[in-house]
């Protein structure tokens, strides 16, 4: 369950470039960005589109309702910004896994592009796999620290986080850029991720429909794993994830999304 609450990270156990660490948990949502066309000012976009908010999902398996993810996103006057993701097992799923894990990234974006400062890993259940990453650009170092331990790896001028990286793809997606990559710190060694636009469709709720970008997302050399859909309207925040694994459906739907001056700005049931 907490591997798909991470959204497209695919949060996994890694090993540490150290071989003295143990394997520890890169969980959840990276920039080396393959910028193709601007249409139009990114500083306007991320106007636009970086606004605060705080979305709610619904998370099943199959027909199993495995819990509800909180995504939310607070920003200040000098672009600094908190971005963070709470996930919640249902009553059900709580008797397999007690898991409630939170994840934050804190940074600013600056000339329409996301900076990422710090990002942390929180497991209520498992503290073992607890992780934190520290980003020092003018060393071009991201710091890792996990089980006391802390290892360093280079970084490009664009690297992302887990979670950074889904801010600065909805900004790319309202450019018109069909296919993305992005570089993330990512525990070990900086892993690539991929989004590859695949179409359009109407995604449907109970209560509204939303016109969106069909996205396909890969990790490196490996074949597709996540598709995501970014409604246009909601400023391409994704509405709906999906993952197969080993036979199972894994899907999560937005069910509550609130404006910056905390009305409800969208309401569906799943």
């Amino acid at each position: 369950m907490k591997s798909f609450f991470n959204l497209w990270s695919s949060h996994h156990r890694t090993r540490s470039t150290k071989p003295t660490m143990a394997r520890h948990a890169s969980v959840r949502a990276g920039l080396l960005g393959v910028v193709l066309t601007c249409f139009f000012s990114l500083n306007a976009l991320a106007d636009d589109l970086l606004k605060p908010f705080s979305a709610e999902f619904t998370v099943h398996r199959n027909i199993l309702p495995l819990g509800r993810l909180t995504l939310s996103l607070k920003l200040k006057p000098d672009g600094s910004y908190i971005y963070t993701a709470h996930s919640q097992p249902s009553l059900l799923a709580n008797l397999f896994s007690r898991n409630e894990v939170t994840e934050e990234s804190q940074g600013r974006y600056l000339e329409g592009r996301i900076i990422p400062h710090r990002y942390t890993y929180r497991d209520e259940d498992q503290q073992s796999e607890n992780s934190e990453v520290s980003f020092d650009w003018q060393s071009a170092l991201a710091a890792t620290t996990s089980q006391g331990v802390t290892w360093s790896q280079p970084i490009g001028d664009a690297t992302q986080d887990k979670l950074s990286q889904q801010l600065q793809v909805r900004l790319h997606l309202a450019q018109g850029n069909q296919q993305v990559s992005y570089q993330v710190a990512d525990g070990g060694k900086v892993k690539t991720y991929h989004f590859q636009v695949v179409g359009e469709e109407t995604v449907a709720s109970s209560s509204d429909s939303y016109r969106c970008l069909r996205v396909e997302r890969r990790k490196g050399d490996g074949e597709s794993d996540y598709t995501i859909w970014f409604a246009r309207e909601l400023g391409y925040l994704p509405i709906k994830i999906e993952r197969n694994q080993n036979g199972k459906l894994y899907r999560m739907m937005l069910d509550k999304l609130r404006n910056p001056e905390g009305s409800l700005a969208a309401e569906s049931s799943s």
